[in-house]
């Protein structure tokens, strides 16, 4: 197969503590659970006994859904509460933004943007909020439900390495295959026949469950932002001190501000260089290798 334009940058970002507070946490205090007292008790007893994180906390969502105050939980709960998600400022309206500059500046040449989610959060919320009008995909843990929408299953999790799976997905142009075929992803595709090449991503996450996907990003010589938690310190010292990220920003994506300038700067560049690949006036021209 010939080389195809790999004109398309790919903004990918996790979701709770990079674009949202904890959007479970957020869920469960709308239950009135206290969701400090969640994670460092119900949670953490489960971690303590060698379960994975992610599905430590929605196996102690369903021990609460069997009996306590969950117990009334159903998929349309969740995705009614996604319109009640508070995000942090400029998310989602930086995307719109970002996609809007990239095509009058840089359209001509074939090059756009999207936007990809991968979250270890719940992605039935996360699809069903205003976030999930903006992006291309999210993929995140989800439960099963009954016949009556109640939650009774975990169907699926995101760990940390699992979150690599899904970059390269993106990579591959598989998106919407992996539901419905998770082995899509092992395809064999040439460097040159990949749609998205990791160098054309900007990867956005703030702490150690990204390290993986931060690490594939950096040693392709793709962007990372890291974004500063002010909750809980010790994440940003994995990304500092680990040198995982390119630079870390405060959660705020207003227009003018630090995490809105690192953000645009990083696109921009991106789209210089995918640019610069094409023969003068060659607009729409298969780049260079």
């Amino acid at each position: 197969m010939p080389p195809i334009p790999q004109t398309v940058i790919a903004i990918v970002a996790d979701c709770d503590d990079t674009l949202a507070p904890d959007t479970t946490a957020q869920l469960l205090q709308h239950f009135k659970i206290k969701s400090k007292e969640f994670y460092e008790n119900n949670v953490a007893e489960l971690i303590d006994k060698g379960y994975d994180p992610s599905i430590a906390y929605m196996q102690a969502m369903l021990t609460l859904a069997n009996d306590g105050p969950l117990k009334n939980l159903t998929q349309a709960e969740i995705q009614a509460f996604a319109k009640k998600v508070k995000w942090y400022p400029g998310i989602p309206e930086v995307f719109v933004k970002l996609e809007k500059e990239i095509n009058d500046k840089y359209g001509k040449f074939g090059i756009r943007l999207e936007e990809y989610v991968i979250t270890g959060g719940l992605a039935d919320l996360i699809q069903a909020s205003e976030l999930g009008q903006v992006v291309e995909e999210i993929w995140g843990c989800n439960f099963a439900y009954d016949s009556t929408g109640k939650i009774c299953g975990i169907k699926n999790v995101v760990s940390f390495t699992e979150k690599t799976k899904f970059l390269f997905s993106i990579e591959k142009g598989l998106r919407g295959v992996l539901r419905t075929n998770p082995y899509a992803v092992n395809q064999i595709q040439e460097s040159e026949e990949r749609p998205i090449p990791i160098r054309n991503m900007v990867y956005l996450g703030d702490g150690p469950s990204d390290v993986p996907c931060m690490s594939i990003v950096q040693k392709s010589k793709g962007y990372v932002i890291g974004i500063l938690s002010d909750q809980r310190p010790y994440k940003t010292w994995a990304l500092g001190y680990g040198r995982r990220a390119n630079v870390t920003v405060p959660p705020d994506f207003r227009k003018g501000k630090h995490g809105w300038n690192q953000l645009r700067e990083a696109v921009i560049q991106i789209a210089d260089r995918i640019k610069a690949e094409f023969q003068p006036g060659q607009a729409g021209h298969v780049p260079k290798h």
